[in-house]
C-alpha cells in the first residue's frame, strides 16, 4: 500500500490554519488518525470533501473515495461521532479487501469475499 511524502500527507485541521497536530501518510495511518482524531477535524474535513480528495488525488484509491463520497450524502445527518464511525468502518473493508486481494495474488488461492455491508446509525 501506497506511503507519502510528509508533504502529500493528510494533515488535519479543525479549521483554516489550526493545525491539530495529526497527519497519515498512508491508508493505514489515516485509519489509525480518525480513531483519536478530535471531532472538530473529522467534520471539518468531512464536510469539505478533503477526505475524498486526499484518497482519490494523492493515495490513487478512487474506489474508497467514492465511498466517502456516499456517506458523505448522509453527512448532514450524522454525528461527529457516527461520521467517525461510518469512516472507519468503510476504510478498514477497504483494507481488509486490499489485504486480501495481495494475499490471494500472493498465493493464487481464492479466499472469498469479505462483506461490504456498513451499517447505517
Amino acid at each position: 500500500m501506497r506511503t507519502v511524502s510528509n508533504a502529500q500527507s493528510f494533515h488535519f485541521y479543525t479549521n483554516i490554519g489550526d493545525y491539530c497536530g495529526v497527519s497519515a501518510n498512508s491508508l493505514e495511518d489515516f485509519a489509525n488518525a480518525l480513531q483519536y482524531v478530535c471531532s472538530e477535524a473529522i467534520i471539518f474535513h468531512f464536510a469539505r470533501g478533503d477526505f475524498q480528495n486526499w484518497l482519490r488525488d494523492v493515495i490513487g484509491d478512487i474506489e474508497l473515495a467514492q465511498k466517502i463520497d456516499d456517506i458523505r450524502e448522509c453527512e448532514r445527518h450524522l454525528s461527529a461521532e457516527s461520521c467517525r464511525k461510518e469512516l472507519l468502518e468503510a476504510v478498514r473493508v477497504h483494507l481488509l479487501h486490499l489485504d486480501l486481494a495481495k494475499y490471494e495474488s500472493c498465493s493464487g488461492e481464492k479466499t472469498g469475499k469479505i462483506s461490504t455491508k456498513i451499517g447505517k446509525t
